[in-house]
């Protein structure tokens, strides 16, 4: 027996066109039915409209769900706790986590993630878990999680068959207990891949669920994993994402250890066939020019993480170089202790501050390519891109309201530029996701959220000293 879809009317806000007026949108209705986009207008006909709960959105501005593009939900419970740290240093202190945690803290980080990036208007997560073991029951903690509290996920457990240690250069000069901390074994890429697979097939992509493929970065997998992961993507229709080039001594690795792929680990995963349309690498803070023509040239993506970059003293990626070169582009926020928030109104901020210190000359203006970058291009990056990301009929209705009697619109000249330049996420009073208010009136109406915080609470007691 088929049910009647449900309809829902966001009336009368000025709605975020990527290829409209970005500094001051038009007034439009949009009408969702289940969970599809399928009007928008000033002048919606009442038969068109009848049924429909309306939502007033008067006086806001409705803007498509940002994707937070680069993410990993392991580690929100260590929110605070680290900084002036490099990035090899504090792997040491976050890489543990990964491993063989209970399902209860499993279940809690997931949902303290989801629940600051629905506040901050990211609908949409690209979650490249770290998840020891990595089996079934594991995976279902995590789906059923975003699941319960409406939150669309890009999901990719990272697989790698080359151990922990491989991320270090001159490992050997570490004392045995600290590479044993880190890890010195990996299961097997036919293992891993076969376990991929089962899932894809097991709970397959819809709803709010979707998948990609993570090869943790090229220094830890092998040719065959590699071939492995591109070869699922393509049956399956899915991104690929991978670490890559996020700090010096990354870099020195490529160089020294793979001089038969041209001293680049963009020559590596080419060996692989990996290097095509669906290819995103996280950080590119030391790519050279060369190797982001070839990522260019075959439609390959970065995902740009500048906070967490400077947070962990890794370095600042090329944005002009890349941008200029052709890359496509998608923003990200990281992890929760390597940036400590899951911010999207950060991400493009220091997207644009950094284009405008590289570059000293006058550049054109690029907030409302930030903007796509945070919604359509890391839409783009996990191949969803005519599914989520723009407010359009046909599009999954996924957005946010924003409230402009925040102080941020006081006065209000231009959506783009404010949106990057002096939101925070402070005016957003109501999200949707898959056509549900999953926020509304700033309360988040899938979970009891005092409960969450009183779990969180007493949970922390122990991990603190665990930890």
């Amino acid at each position: 027996m088929s049910m009647e879809k449900t309809k829902l009317l966001v009336r009368g806000g000025q709605v975020y066109d990527h290829d409209g007026d970005v500094h001051k949108p038009a007034i439009a209705d949009i009408l969702i039915e289940g969970s599809d986009i399928i009007a928008i207008g000033a002048n919606l006909t009442p038969e068109k409209t009848a049924g429909a709960e309306v939502l007033d959105a008067t006086n806001h501005l409705v803007v498509p769900g940002m994707m937070n593009a680069h993410y990993h939900s392991h580690d929100t419970l260590c929110r605070g706790l680290f900084e002036e740290m490099t990035l090899e240093m504090w792997l040491l202190y976050t890489l543990p986590l990964q491993g063989n945690r209970s399902k209860e803290e499993v279940r809690l980080r997931t949902l303290v993630g989801a629940v600051e990036s629905l506040r901050c208007g990211v609908t949409t997560v690209q979650d490249m878990l770290g998840l020891i073991p990595l089996q079934e029951d594991y995976i279902d903690v995590v789906l059923d999680a975003y699941e319960e509290i409406g939150e669309r996920v890009v999901f990719s457990p990272m697989v790698f068959d080359v151990p922990a240690i491989g991320m270090i250069r001159d490992r050997d000069m570490l004392p045995p207990d600290v590479q044993e901390m880190m890890g010195t074994k990996a299961g097997t890429a036919k293992d891993q891949l076969k376990i991929l697979e089962d899932q894809l097939k097991r709970r397959p992509a819809g709803g709010t669920v979707h998948w990609a493929v993570a090869p943790f970065a090229p220094q830890r997998c092998s040719l065959d994993l590699l071939a492995g992961c591109a070869d699922l993507a393509e049956r399956y229709d899915l991104g690929i994402y991978t670490h890559m080039y996020e700090t010096r001594a990354q870099a020195l690795i490529a160089r020294e250890q793979y001089g038969d792929y041209g001293g680049s680990f963009i020559g590596y995963v080419a060996e692989a066939g990996m290097l095509n349309h669906r290819f995103n690498i996280a950080h590119s803070v030391w790519i050279t020019r060369d190797e982001m023509e070839r990522l260019a040239d075959s439609n390959a993506g970065v995902v740009l993480n500048h906070n967490s970059n400077f947070k962990l003293k890794s370095g600042i990626a090329p944005t002009v170089d890349l941008r200029e070169s052709g890359v496509r582009i998608a923003l990200g926020c990281d992890n929760c202790s390597g940036s400590d928030v899951q911010n999207m109104f950060q991400s493009m901020k220091t997207y644009c501050q950094i284009s405008a210190i590289s570059e000293p000359e006058l550049g054109p203006q690029i907030t409302h390519d930030a903007v796509r970058f945070a919604t359509e291009g890391s839409a783009r990056s996990a191949c969803l891109d005519g599914t989520i990301g723009a407010l359009k009929p046909g599009y999954k209705a996924d957005m946010m309201l924003l409230n402009l009697n925040d102080t941020a619109y006081l006065p209000f000249n231009s959506a783009c530029r404010q949106l990057v330049y002096t939101e925070t996420g402070r005016a957003i009073d109501n999200v949707i996701i898959d056509g549900k208010i999953v926020v509304r009136d700033r309360k988040v109406t899938t979970i009891d959220e005092a409960a969450l915080r009183d779990e969180v609470a007493f949970y922390m007691k122990n991990f603190i000293a665990d930890h």
